[in-house]
């Protein structure tokens, strides 16, 4: 929707008439509209106007010539103050600044007498200063004048749109209000729909992030539910033990393995699978850790069957301990405290 922006000018004006009116002409072949208040007689009077209407303007330009301009009550020019309080409201500026060449050829062409020409004044050289410190266009020559008018004008609506109000024409007024209505009409009909909105997002919020780390929840649990201890489980690890084929890599004399275990302690493993030994151990694992003794024929079972595939989802981190009877502990890392929340969550849910 095109918009056309309002300008606030700000000069001296008898010794710039020629160059205000150029600024003014290029303001209005850009498409926007130019506004000032040079023509009133300064005063105090006339601040509260000048206040609202650089207030209600865009753009602020400076057009800065050989005059530093007449003082106001509190000891600067009304330009400066002008320049200032435009400053102040965060209004986007720029400035033209006529050169010192440029001067010299209106004192040449007698449209400011010498002793008019401000330039060596202490305050219009502090006000430079400052002007020069922002975005500034120098202008040697007046054709120049309308280009830098235009680019800058372009800079600041790329720049600063979010600043830029503007005005519209009458005929995209009807097209804003009815845009209007028909946000209101969405408005009311999403209210109207409210509780199914939240049902829904409820469902979403059950599904919202299903992964543990690069694996989905539901693949991760069914493989461990079907990962469980059976007999031949139990033989294999007995006969790497009897055959001394059983290897960890560690840099000491590993104390000999219990190699006995009763029935009884064969049917309390037998059948279990990866999933419930995660459930049933989420307290240890959580805080003081599942301790695994290498001299245990039980505690390697576990780990050769079940926690071997725990840590292939990268769901433990594991501590090493070669104390007295060395022993590996597990603890839930990230991804487990994830996924045993999830397994929680969803068993729940099944029992609601």
């Amino acid at each position: 929707m095109e918009k056309k922006y309002q300008v606030f000018i700000s000069s001296t004006y008898n010794d710039l008439k020629d160059e205000r009116q150029e600024v003014v002409e290029s303001v209005l072949n850009a498409g926007h509209i130019p506004a000032g208040m040079e023509i009133f007689k300064p005063g105090s009077s006339q601040e509260v106007t000048i206040k609202r209407w650089i207030e209600q303007s865009d753009i602020y330009l400076l057009l800065l010539g050989p005059r530093y301009g007449t003082l106001n009550e509190t000891g600067i020019s009304y330009t400066q103050w002008e320049y200032e309080l435009a400053k102040k409201l965060g209004k986007p500026m720029f400035s033209l600044v006529l050169t010192d060449s440029y001067i010299q050829k209106m004192v040449e062409n007698k449209k400011i007498k010498v002793s008019e020409v401000e330039t060596s004044n202490t305050l219009y050289k502090n006000f430079k200063e400052e002007v020069m410190s922002s975005l500034v266009g120098q202008v040697d020559h007046p054709a120049i004048i309308r280009s830098v008018v235009a680019d800058s004008i372009r800079e600041i609506e790329s720049n600063y749109s979010e600043k830029l109000e503007g005005w519209i024409k009458g005929s995209f007024l009807d097209e804003l209000l009815e845009l209007r209505s028909d946000k209101e009409k969405l408005s009311m009909k999403l209210l109207s729909r409210q509780e199914e909105v939240i049902d829904m997002q409820r469902e979403l919020d059950g599904v919202k992030d299903e992964y543990i780390g690069s694996f989905t929840f539901t693949g991760v649990r069914e493989v461990l539910n079907s990962t469980i201890i059976n007999e031949q489980d139990i033989e294999k690890v007995i006969i790497d033990v009897v055959n001394k084929k059983y290897s960890l890599e560690r840099n000491f004399i590993e104390p000999p393995v219990n190699e006995s275990l009763s029935d009884k302690e064969f049917d309390s493993i037998k059948g279990v699978s990866a999933l419930e030994y995660l459930v049933k151990s989420k307290d240890s694992l959580l805080t003081s850790g599942l301790n695994l003794k290498l001299n245990n024929l039980y505690d390697r079972v576990v780990q050769q069957s079940i926690v071997t595939k725990w840590e292939q989802f990268s769901l433990v981190n594991k501590t090493n301990f070669n104390g007295i009877i060395p022993r590996d502990v597990y603890y839930l890392n990230n991804y487990g405290k994830k996924f045993i929340a999830m397994v929680d969550l969803s068993t729940i849910k099944n029992q609601e």
